[in-house]
């Protein structure tokens, strides 16, 4: 006699993940095809559409800075590593600690500063589809707050006992 083992419930953040990495491949889907359609119009029908370039710009903002702050883990970005792969796991858990410290000061610092733009760019429109640059610039606060965040739980995770997972 077997039992059924009930399927395992997905924690919340994976839950959440999953949610992000569908918005992102959206986003970059959205991206694509506004930019097949531009080539499309302007090419084969010779009629150059105003709004697909500006659509396509902005979908393309949003995909880079999402996939930065929701898809990529902090550990995948690109990194000037030469020194960092050759040195004692030990100094690159101090090399870690240092520039997450770094990046998380850095950041909180930058953040005033982004909120005072965004005010700034509530006043501006798109050129063509006429949509307020708050609305499409606003993900680069998005991508501060979310990149402090993992910047913050990183750096938590090095001063752990499993410190050397987080490498």
């Amino acid at each position: 006699m077997s039992v059924d083992t009930p399927k395992v419930l997905h924690s919340p953040l994976k839950v959440a993940k999953r949610g992000a990495d569908i918005i992102g491949t959206l986003l970059f889907l959205s991206a694509f095809v506004g930019f097949i359609v531009q080539i499309f119009f302007r090419y084969v029908l010779d009629q150059p559409l105003a709004w697909s370039e500006e659509a396509t710009m902005i979908a393309f903002i949003w995909t880079v800075f999402w996939a930065a702050a929701f898809m990529v883990p902090i550990k995948e970005h690109v990194t000037f590593d030469v020194v960092y792969d050759v040195v004692p796991e030990r100094v690159q858990r101090a090399m870690s600690i240092f520039t997450m410290s770094l990046l998380i000061v850095a950041f909180v610092i930058l953040l005033p500063y982004t909120f005072d733009y965004l005010d700034f760019l509530f006043r501006k429109k798109t050129p063509v589809m006429r949509i307020q640059m708050v609305w499409i610039y606003c993900c680069y606060a998005l991508f501060i707050g979310a990149f402090t965040l993992q910047a913050m739980w990183r750096l938590y995770h090095l001063f752990g006992a499993k410190w050397r997972s987080h490498l």
